[in-house]
């Protein structure tokens, strides 16, 4: 269940368009192209053009951090997706940003982490959402090998995909603003969806990928 405040960010994220129904392709079709299109797509990016939500976000990411007890030294946005969003959040709470490159450049200083951090510092990595867990576990590859400790991965939706357990397995906790059950339930109960979209995507969620969350709705 959302609470009021992310609610409001939920319905935000309605209003601008970052949630979209359909049959979408997500990243996890680059390693399995014969998994179901799903019916849902969220597209986070377009925070960036809309200065009201992308503040809600990070309000949103700060309160968790504060509620769930998340300390660091630094924070590590994965590019290019949260980038935006961790800019905000360095700001907001005074912490460092470092950013894990995909691509080590061959001129000038190559370096796999941009920004100035010390070895044995944890960093906090940010993103917008998980569905699998590749990109982040790459990133906390990165991070550790430059010798950073990498504890947490904070994200604005989790769509409940296997991320969860995928992190656990490289050592790293997730921390969500919102599961898109919860999502989902609260458009229901706002009229923002029809029944028959919403059983279509709990349909897609329980019976493709076995969400035990997406069960209970």
């Amino acid at each position: 269940m959302l609470t009021e405040t992310s609610q409001k960010f939920a319905k935000a994220l309605f209003d601008i368009g970052s949630v979209k129904f359909g049959a979408f392709k997500l990243k996890l079709h680059e390693t399995n192209p014969d998994a179901p299109l799903s019916p849902i797509y969220v597209d986070l990016r377009v925070l960036r053009s809309f200065p009201y939500a992308i503040r809600l976000a990070v309000d949103e990411l700060k309160a968790m951090m504060a509620r769930d007890g998340i300390k660091c030294d630094v924070l590590a946005d994965l590019p290019t997706a949260a980038t935006p969003i961790a800019t905000l959040l360095m700001d907001r709470t005074d912490i460092p940003m470092i950013t894990p490159k995909k691509d080590t450049k061959t001129h000038g200083i190559s370096a796999k982490i941009e920004g100035v951090f010390q070895k044995g510092q944890t960093a906090l990595m940010v993103d917008d959402l998980v569905t699998k867990a590749d990109t982040k576990v790459e990133g906390a590859n990165a991070l550790r090998e430059a010798g950073l400790v990498v504890n947490d991965v904070v994200v604005l939706v989790d769509r409940e995909q296997g991320g969860t357990a995928e992190l656990k397995e490289h050592g790293v906790t997730l921390h969500a603003v919102m599961t898109l059950s919860d999502m989902l339930a609260y458009y229901k109960e706002s009229g923002m969806i029809t029944a028959e979209m919403y059983d279509k995507v709990r349909g897609y969620l329980v019976g493709q990928t076995g969400v035990p969350a997406a069960k209970a709705l």
